[in-house]
Parts: structure tokens; C-alpha cells; sequence
């Protein structure tokens, strides 16, 4: 099948303007009614594809190339798979799709089609085929890890490294590539003449809780859950609330310095408290005690004696604006959902009943509620036996779990390029209520935004879990930014653009960018680095495309901006190119790159353009920079990027003495 390989533009010659934001050209329409869709193909579009007397008499002319009946075969396969593959590809057997549902489509129509192509499962997931078991550690291994120096029965940052000692002797029989899950007990805090004690440069949290007068305080430890008006901190003697606004996150380590006072029965720290990060995620996998179950009883008695304490409790969920409240059947009070942070809480929870995971942090004067930092909430199912069940998980201790391999004699933490591994937490089962799981993908996808809710799209993780109680099995799941995380499939989103031409629809496999930008953004983005008095550099126009200029009331203003490109996916590219029309003019006798230069990235975020890594492209052709005359530079070779996702960026600057205008459309 013949396939047109597009330069990434449509290149307009010849174009010619007057003047600096009156150019004055005018084009007639040169062509037709000309098509331009988008299709996202549905379950039934496969069947039709595969039914097609077209796509039936192509399978057959393969099959007579190769001497075989497979391409009957797989495409007999299509309606029921929903994915193309090697043998019935895409590019192969759309263009009848195309035809047949767009007949009357001009030359020159185009249609970009997104549609699942098989991947196969990730490669690294045959390492599990080696997954041997759990081993919970034990108390000889805690004694083992601390040499009797401690009575400690878990881990902390001085004793992990002892995990080898451990494995060896706990394993002894382990072969090459034996996959385990290690259950551990684990503080971040090091135990001191037996007891936990923060750093003595700082009160214990303990003490300056006891203060009900209040007083000036500086305390140390790390954030063990957070909400949209602050956070709680513990140093393992105690928890304090910060009543401020913060972007500290769940296992931070700060310090907070100020004065300390009553709230809801509580003391906290106010809003005028000093916050200092001290290391950031220095317990990124911080694992919550084992909540304690609160009963009606409970929830009524709380209001008159309140404490913090990680809890859990089952009600019916209410959801009314910001307000979230739980009604405990049998209880009077109920439990209040403070200052609930976006996306905590499913909305789709609204009226049901639901398992609270939180922190108590105090009670209201009306004694109406339960005032709780809440770090999950998951719909109660079964809740009594769930509670149970999930009481019977918690009961060795554990609260952290990590896969280690057996890899030449050393026990090493499992990892690999194609995912994050991680393993189902002993948290995750007291959540799910059950020290198995039998069907992870209803628990899964919601515990992984939990743990992940800044996910990129297409970021994959494998979790290992307790299948049975005697069987492990892994499960990887992919998030999406527009579905969020679910399994990984055999199969992945794809796109592809097809034109119309003579010869039918063919399709475009190296066209990721295609706008003539006038009064088209092209999905570009603004980046302003420096304006000085300027209130923009860059506007969009209908007749010019972009336009950039720091020229404004008859002055030349130093200034900065960057225009860049939405990411452009080059991973099935085939010798990219990048071509473009440009004008600019009161450039005198300068150096253009010195004023108007095009970058590529391969690891912009989206938000600092000098943060990220940036390659100047060699840029020939190019505009005079003395007139209105629109030149089309020479293609510009990207296929050092194959492989990648890159940003393009059109990066202008100006100083005090010269700020020319520049123009560019037709990517």
C-alpha cells in the first residue's frame, strides 16, 4: 500500500503583506469543498471493516502472496478482537472504511481516525512467572535487624539495609529470579532508650498538645495527612493540626514554629504558624496506623471527649456543595468531612453507604459532628463482614509490603524500566476489608489514584496482590487523562490521518501538526518569560497566523516570550520534517536567531519553559527579516526525535533598541 509522507505543513508560497499589523493580501478559495473529520472508531465500526467486499478481496490477494489463508483469518478475527494488528493494519484496511462511509469526500479531504492497535502485554510481566510467595517478617527478624540494640519490632531507616540478612536466612532455598512480598513493619522515626523521641532541638509534639493554655512552639515531624486548609503532623509522640494553607504533601518532613491555641476541643497551630519543608517526601510511601473502628457509641461519645486518632467508620455519605457528612446508623452526631481535598472523595458516593479512613480532629461546639481529616473513602459493601475481614488482615502487624527479587545471591528491591512495581499495601486490604482480593480491578483503579493523582497519561504500575490465601498473581493497570487508571490491555489508542487523493484514501504517517494557524491556535501555548511594560507579544491573527511583536506606542520594548506546541508524539514516526512560512520585518541588520529562534523538548512539563531541556533547530531559508514577504524555510529534519514526544517552541526576543515583528503560518 503506498503511503504519503507529509513534510508536517502545507507550505503557501509566495505571499507577500505591506505592513506591520495591516498586512494586505487576500486569498480566494483555490479549492473545493474540502472534508475534514475526526473519527474515533466504535465496537461495530470493526465489524463493519471486517465485512467490507473490499477489505474481504485484499485479505484474499494477501493470502495469495503468502501462500496461506491467514489474512482471511485474521480479518474473520477483527469484529471480535476490536484491535488491529500485524496482519490487518491499519493503514491496510481503512481506506475501504473511509470510501465507504465518506463516498462523496473531495481530493484532499483528510480524516484523522484514532483506533486500537494490539501491543501485547509488557515484557517485563514474564518476570512474575518466578513470583514464589510472601514471607511476613517475624519477630527474630526485627531482633536480627537490631542486634539487641533495640527492642523495636520494625523497621527503620537504620535497619532496612538489614533486609538481606533477613532474606537470606528466612529463604534460604530462593533461586534465581524468585519473586517475593516482603510484609514488614515500618516507622520513619528511630527509636531512643526504647521509646520514640522526635530530635530534642524540638518540643515533642506530646508536650505542646498538654499546653490547653497554648504557648510558642517549635516541633518537628512529618505529615501524616492533609486538607485543602492545612495539614496534620506527628512526630510519633503525638498529632497537632496546622491550620494553614500549604503545599506540603502526606509524608513531607517540616517544621512548624508559632503559637499554638484551642479549636473544636483541639489544640492547633493557626495560620500565622512558620511551615518549613525540611526534606521533601522523606516518607514518600507513608503508611497509616491501623485505624481504630469507631462504633455509634463512639461517634456520640467523641463530641464531649475529643482526641486524634486514625479511625474508620461506616455511614451513608451526604454530599451538598463543599460540605461532606457521614450518618453512623444508631448514632446522633455525625461524622463531618473537613475541607475535603478535589478529587479525594468520589462524587458518584453521593447518597450511599460508605468506609470512612481518617483522622479525628476535634468537634464543633453545636456537638453536631465529628470533625475528620479524611485520607479515603470506598463504598461499604457487605461493611460488617468487611470490617471483620479487614480487622483479620491487620492482625501480624505489617504495614508496608515490597517486592524483592532474588538476583545473583543479593535480595534487591524489583524494579523495571516499563512500569513502577509496586505491591497491594496491608492498608489497601483493611480499605478493601479482606486479606484477599479477588476481583482487583473494583478496587484497584480508585486505591491507584489514591496513591498516584498526579499520574502522566500512558504511566503504568504493576501491582502484586494476594489472590488466595495461599497464591500471589500481579495485575498491571495504565492511567489515561481522559479515563483514568484501568487494566492494561492487549490493545492501545492510536491515530492516524488519511488524505484523499487520486488513488483513494492513503494515509499521512509523519503528519503531526498540520494548521495554516490563520485564526487557528494550532493548540500552541503562551509562555510568557518577560513582558516589562507590555501587556502581550504574541497574538493570534486570521490572515497571518501567529504574530509577535514588542513594539507598542512607538517604542522597542525588551521583552521575552515563548509560543510552544502541544506535545507532538513521534514514537511511530518515520523522518520527521519541519516546515513552516515566516515574515519579519525592522530587523535591520541583526541576526534573526538572535531575535526569533525555534526549540525543541523532549522533557517540558507543561509549565516551565526554563526548566526543561531545550535543542536550537538549524534553521535555512529563512526570512529576509526587512519585508512582508512570506518565505518557506527548508525543511528541517526532526528525526533525531523519533521515538520521543516533543514540544516545539518559537522563542522571541526583543531588546530596548530593536523589536522586530514577526509572522508565522502554515506548520
Amino acid at each position: 500500500m503506498k503511503k504519503i509522507y507529509l513534510l508536517s505543513a502545507v507550505a503557501l508560497m509566495g505571499l507577500a503583506s505591506c505592513d506591520d499589523f495591516d498586512d494586505q493580501f487576500h486569498l480566494g478559495n483555490q479549492i473545493g469543498d474540502v472534508k475534514n473529520a475526526t473519527i474515533e472508531l466504535t465496537d461495530a465500526d470493526y465489524s463493519t471493516i471486517a465485512n467490507l467486499s473490499a477489505n474481504k478481496e485484499l485479505a484474499a490477494k494477501l493470502d495469495a502472496e503468502s501462500g496461506t489463508t491467514a489474512y482471511t483469518e485474521a480479518l474473520q478475527k477483527l469484529p471480535n478482537q476490536k484491535y488491529f494488528g500485524t496482519m490487518i493494519t491499519a493503514d491496510r484496511f481503512l481506506p475501504a472504511f473511509l470510501q465507504n462511509k465518506y463516498p462523496e469526500s473531495d481530493i484532499n479531504s483528510t480524516f484523522k481516525v484514532t483506533y486500537n492497535e494490539y501491543c501485547g502485554k509488557s515484557e517485563y510481566l514474564a518476570d512474575f512467572n518466578n513470583l514464589a510467595g510472601e514471607y511476613t517478617l517475624t519477630a527474630d527478624d526485627y531482633n536480627t535487624a537490631w542486634e539487641g540494640k533495640s527492642s523495636a519490632t520494625y523497621l527503620t531507616p537504620a535497619t532496612i539495609g538489614k533486609m538481606q540478612t533477613i532474606l537470606d536466612n528466612a529463604l534460604p532455598d530462593a533461586e534465581e529470579g524468585y519473586l517475593y512480598a516482603v510484609n514488614y513493619a515500618y516507622q520513619e522515626f528511630e527509636p531512643a532508650g526504647g521509646s520514640d523521641t522526635p530530635e530534642e532541638s524540638y518540643t515533642k509534639i506530646s508536650d505542646v498538645v498538654a499546653n490547653t493554655d497554648g504557648g510558642e512552639y517549635t516541633v518537628k515531624g512529618i505529615v501524616c495527612a492533609v486538607y485543602a486548609r492545612g495539614f496534620l503532623l506527628t512526630d510519633k509522640t503525638g498529632y497537632i493540626l496546622v491550620y494553614k494553607t500549604s503545599d506540603v504533601k502526606i509524608g513531607d518532613e517540616v517544621t512548624v514554629a508559632g503559637t499554638t491555641s484551642q479549636y473544636a476541643g483541639l489544640m492547633q497551630y493557626s495560620n500565622a504558624a512558620e511551615v518549613t519543608l525540611t526534606k521533601a517526601g522523606k516518607e514518600p510511601n507513608y503508611k497509616q496506623p491501623n485505624p481504630t473502628a469507631l462504633t455509634a457509641a463512639d461517634i456520640d461519645a467523641y463530641v464531649n471527649a475529643p482526641y486524634v486518632k486514625y479511625v474508620t467508620y461506616t455511614g451513608k455519605l451526604t454530599i451538598n456543595g463543599t460540605y461532606y457528612n457521614v450518618a453512623v446508623d444508631g448514632a446522633t452526631v455525625q461524622g463531618s468531612l473537613s475541607y475535603v481535598p478535589e478529587g479525594m472523595v468520589d462524587a458518584s458516593l453521593n447518597g450511599q453507604n460508605v468506609i470512612v479512613y481518617g483522622y479525628t480532629i476535634g468537634a464543633p461546639n453545636n456537638k453536631k459532628y465529628v470533625n475528620t481529616m479524611v485520607t479515603n473513602v470506598i463504598s461499604a459493601t457487605n461493611s460488617a463482614k468487611a470490617k471483620a475481614r479487614a480487622a483479620r488482615a491487620a492482625s501480624n502487624g505489617a504495614n508496608k509490603t515490597v517486592v524483592y527479587q532474588y538476583v545473583e545471591g543479593k535480595w534487591k528491591i524489583y524494579s523495571t524500566d516499563g512500569a513502577k512495581v509496586i505491591a497491594a499495601q496491608p492498608e489497601w486490604y483493611n480499605m478493601i476489608g479482606a486479606n484477599t482480593v479477588a476481583k482487583p480491578n473494583n478496587y484497584f483503579p480508585t486505591l491507584l489514584q489514591r496513591e498516584y493523582p498526579f499520574a502522566e497519561d500512558g504511566q503504568k504500575v504493576a501491582v502484586v496482590y494476594r489472590k488466595s490465601s495461599s497464591a500471589l498473581a500481579v495485575a498491571e493497570y495504565t492511567f489515561s487523562a481522559t479515563e483514568g487508571w484501568a487494566e492494561s490491555k492487549e490493545y492501545k489508542k492510536e491515530s492516524s490521518t488519511f488524505a484523499k487523493t487520486e488513488n483513494g484514501f492513503e494515509e499521512q504517517i509523519s503528519t503531526y501538526l498540520n494548521s495554516t494557524l490563520c485564526g487557528d491556535e494550532g493548540g500552541f501555548t503562551i509562555y510568557n518569560v518577560n513582558l516589562n511594560t507590555l501587556n502581550y507579544v504574541w497574538q493570534n491573527t486570521t490572515s497571518y497566523g501567529w504574530k509577535a511583536s514588542a513594539y507598542a506606542n512607538k517604542t522597542n520594548t525588551a521583552s521575552e516570550s515563548w509560543l510552544v506546541s502541544p506535545a507532538l508524539n513521534m514514537k511511530k514516526g518515520k523522518n520527521p520534517e519541519l516546515v513552516f512560512d515566516e515574515a519579519m520585518n525592522y530587523l535591520g541588520s541583526n541576526n534573526i536567531e538572535d531575535f526569533l529562534s525555534v526549540k525543541v523538548s523532549t522533557n517540558f512539563d507543561g509549565n516551565d519553559v526554563n526548566a526543561a531541556t531545550w535543542e536550537t533547530l538549524n534553521i535555512t531559508g529563512r526570512t529576509d527579516g526587512a519585508s512582508w514577504t512570506f518565505y518557506t524555510v527548508d525543511p528541517v529534519s526532526l528525526s533525531q526525535f523519533v521515538g520521543k514526544t516533543v514540544h516545539i517552541a518559537f522563542v522571541y526576543k526583543s531588546t530596548d533598541a530593536v523589536a522586530p515583528t514577526y509572522e508565522f503560518k502554515n506548520i
